[in-house]
């Protein structure tokens, strides 16, 4: 059943035109991600089908509607003031979907929630019995909970049956398939031009005489050999037209795989970067967190993961603060990343600020730009005109090309698109160095983190491993080894000693038991400090 059908979908701005559709519907249990790069239309998309914009929409509704509308950090609702951005979005989301409505149209709804909250929103939905249509970047939410994804591209939608994963299987099968055709291309073109080659020297080889032909003999051959020269000549013509006739197919560019001499200036010797004991931060009297020994292992990209609210961005802080409790080596140079964007010089160009102060030779840098999608020119805008995620682009690049060894990244995903994204993670797992990164983006954290720091329940625990391997320990009974076996039996051991002494019965010998309580004690104390 039809939930809605919109026709002739046009939206221009100046002389861009954003929005080019002739019609599309969406049914009854649709499932369906909206996905694009950052500036291509898909929050407009949704507020022009909502009759929000300038232009009159020709939308029929056969059912209701309900809209999350992507959240604006700058709240001046005295309502919200008081919560957290990812408070207001539940709340919000909340009201949504108390309202049973038919069709849900939700932009970014997972921005400024945490795991726990978007995996509850994941199964909100799956148990939603409308049709849902939802513009999202998280790749996890959307392979969970989408069956069809719409890639929104120059003013067209482009629909590709399954989840996000089956999205990207297809793309891929698109660029094989354009290289088996660029192939095909090359061949024919060559095999032409070769025919065309050797017609021409045969054509030029009529032209004259064989070397026992006399030249009367010749000028009585010359012209059925003029005859058979222009025939010759025709093919070759022939030929020609048919290479500027084929249709050309380019060979696809891949910057993902352009390899590069990406090497640290000033690498690291030391096993350890950074190495903390005995760390811990209160508010206002309450515990936010704690950690007996925290270790940063050179050239690892380790992941900080929990909850809001936690304390992932303090304990960055804290860790970079250094102190007592806190040993950095000498050798380390932090590139840090904070979620607030410190003043960028809006009158220089992406590669002026990039270039500056990168120790590697220019073609490096532009390869990174281009693998972040800066490509040709682009690298030549101000930074004055550049959008929220083009701006992000520019400082991780700067960071990326800059004379560190560790980079420190707090949410680096936040407002780039999913091909930045993704160009990112790749980007990371190349860099020689050392990277410690907070991260919402699930799959981000999978594909780039070889270690977690996990900080939940007021504790900062450590995994070695992606987020994989982590969770499937999780639904793995504990293994406990020959060590953990001994002190739990002279725990209760111990226990049964105590209990004894207490109501020591006429049999026992309690000096006995006293020396073998301090034994047992002196054993547990002594497999605790192993």
């Amino acid at each position: 059943m039809r939930i809605m059908h919109a026709l002739n979908i046009k939206y221009t701005i100046g002389d861009r035109t954003l929005l080019n559709m002739d019609q599309f519907s969406i049914h009854s249990g649709d499932r369906i991600g909206m996905i694009g790069k950052n500036g291509e239309g898909k929050s407009l998309l949704l507020e022009y089908l909502l009759g929000q914009t300038d232009d009159e929409p020709t939308v029929e509704w056969y059912g209701s509607v309900g809209y999350f509308k992507q959240l604006n950090t700058d709240i001046d609702d005295k309502e919200w003031h008081h919560l957290s951005g990812g408070e207001i979005t539940m709340s919000k989301l909340d009201e949504i979907f108390q309202q049973n409505n038919d069709l849900l149209l939700l932009d970014e709804p997972t921005n400024n929630l945490d795991w726990q909250h978007i995996e509850e929103l994941e199964k909100r939905l799956n148990n939603f019995k409308g049709a849902v249509l939802i513009v999202s970047h998280d790749r996890t939410l959307l392979d969970q909970v989408c069956s069809r994804i719409w890639e929104l591209e120059n003013g067209k939608i482009t629909s590709y049956k399954g989840n996000f994963s089956d999205f990207e299987q297809a793309k891929l099968r698109k660029v094989e398939q354009q290289y088996a055709e660029h192939d095909k291309y090359v061949k024919e073109k060559k095999r032409l031009i070769e025919r065309m080659r050797q017609k021409e020297q045969q054509a030029q080889g009529m032209r004259k005489p064989p070397a026992r032909m006399s030249s009367s003999e010749w000028q009585l051959h010359k012209n059925k050999a003029a005859g058979k020269q222009k025939k010759v000549e025709r093919v070759s013509k022939v030929i020609e037209d048919r290479i500027e006739r084929l249709e050309k197919v380019d060979k696809p560019f891949e910057w993902d795989d352009i390899k590069m001499d990406y090497t640290l200036a000033t690498p690291i010797h030391k096993k350890q970067v950074l190495t903390a004991k005995k760390i811990q931060k209160s508010v206002n009297g309450h515990l936010l967190f704690q950690a007996d020994s925290l270790k940063l292992r050179t050239g690892s990209k380790t992941a900080l993961i929990g909850a809001n609210g936690s304390g992932k961005t303090t304990l960055i802080k804290q860790l970079l603060t250094l102190g007592d409790n806190i040993e950095l080596t000498k050798q380390a140079n932090i590139g840090l990343f904070e979620q607030e964007l410190a003043h960028l010089p809006e009158d220089k160009t992406i590669l002026q600020y990039v270039q500056e102060n990168s120790p590697l030779p220019q073609h490096v840098v532009r390869i990174i730009l281009g693998r972040l999608r800066f490509f040709e020119e682009d690298v030549h805008k101000r930074i004055g005109v550049l959008s929220g995620g083009e701006r992000v682009k520019t400082a991780l690049a700067r960071l990326l090309t800059g004379d560190y060894n560790v980079l420190v990244l707090d949410e680096p995903t936040n407002h780039l698109d999913l091909e930045a994204i993704s160009a990112l993670e790749k980007l990371i797992q190349d860099y020689p160095g050392t990277v410690l990164f907070v991260s919402h983006d699930r799959r981000f954290v999978n594909e780039t983190a070889d270690h977690l720091w996990i900080l939940e329940n007021h504790t900062i625990t450590s995994f070695n491993g992606n987020l994989t391997a982590w969770q499937t320990s999780l639904e793995q009974p504990r293994e406990v080894d020959e060590e953990t076996y001994d002190l739990m039996a002279l725990e209760n051991k111990l226990t049964e000693i105590i209990s004894r002494l207490s109501l020591p019965d006429q049999k026992d010998d309690v000096q006995k038991l006293e020396h073998e309580y301090q034994d047992t004690l002196n054993k547990i104390q002594k497999l605790r400090k192993q």
